[in-house]
């Protein structure tokens, strides 16, 4: 399949389209009035030209990473694929174990903490834009990071039939990913994550994710506050 078609098929289950109706007896009529003033044509055959150039960015990389950013979340795309790609473990977090006094002091953004207590473990990058907090010993339950947006672009992709649904959390845009789906860009390596909810709160994005219900995990986004 055209990675095109790939692109309007993730969008497609994100947008809501209203009901399709014949648009070509008004297009014509226009057409007919405006046979006598030329500008007007132009104008109709420029926003032809618009439409077609929204088509084209499609089907290039940089164009469309920028249409995405656009429709959904400032550094993350997600894509649909018809099989996931081979991911080993991968790590709980990146970055430098501190604590959360600590990360206070290293972060440049206030942090957002959930009514959940103390994470067991806090993690900042190298970087300092990058938070994640780690609720649960052994085998993680619970991971929620924290980036200033767009500074650390990742990559969600997904099976071609799984629900990716569009919301709004806490005023901002966002989307919960139902089941397992491999992030890339994130925590170095790719790796298979479980359902993960992500939401722009300006000026950062928000991502939680593990073995949660939506209703779960919308629980813990909205008791998410500066602290």
């Amino acid at each position: 399949m055209a990675e095109v078609e790939l692109e309007l098929r993730a969008l497609a289950a994100s947008v809501e389209l209203p009901a399709e109706r014949d648009l070509w007896p008004a297009i014509e009529a226009r057409l007919q009035r405006t046979r006598a003033r030329p500008w007007r044509r132009a104008a109709i055959v420029a926003l032809v030209a618009a439409v077609a150039a929204i088509g084209i960015a499609f089907a290039v990389p940089t164009a469309r990473s920028a249409i995405l950013r656009f429709f959904g979340l400032e550094g993350v795309t997600i894509v649909r694929v018809h099989e996931l790609p081979p991911v080993g473990k991968g790590r709980a977090a990146i970055g430098e174990r501190v604590t959360l006094g600590q990360a206070r002091e290293l972060l440049p953004f206030r942090r957002l903490l959930p009514d959940l207590g103390t994470p067991d473990a806090v993690y900042v990058d190298p970087t300092q834009a990058l938070l994640t907090m780690v609720y649960g010993k052994g085998e993680v339950r619970l991971r929620i990071t924290e980036a200033v947006s767009g500074t650390v672009p990742f990559e969600k992709l997904v099976y071609m039939a799984q629900r990716v649904e569009r919301l709004r959390v806490n005023g901002g845009p966002g989307y919960w990913i139902a089941g397992a789906h491999v992030v890339s860009g994130l925590f170095g390596e790719p790796e298979l994550s479980t359902s993960a909810l992500i939401w722009q709160q300006p000026p950062i994005t928000v991502r939680i994710e593990g073995k949660l219900t939506k209703a779960e995990a919308l629980a813990i986004a909205h008791s998410m506050r500066p602290r």
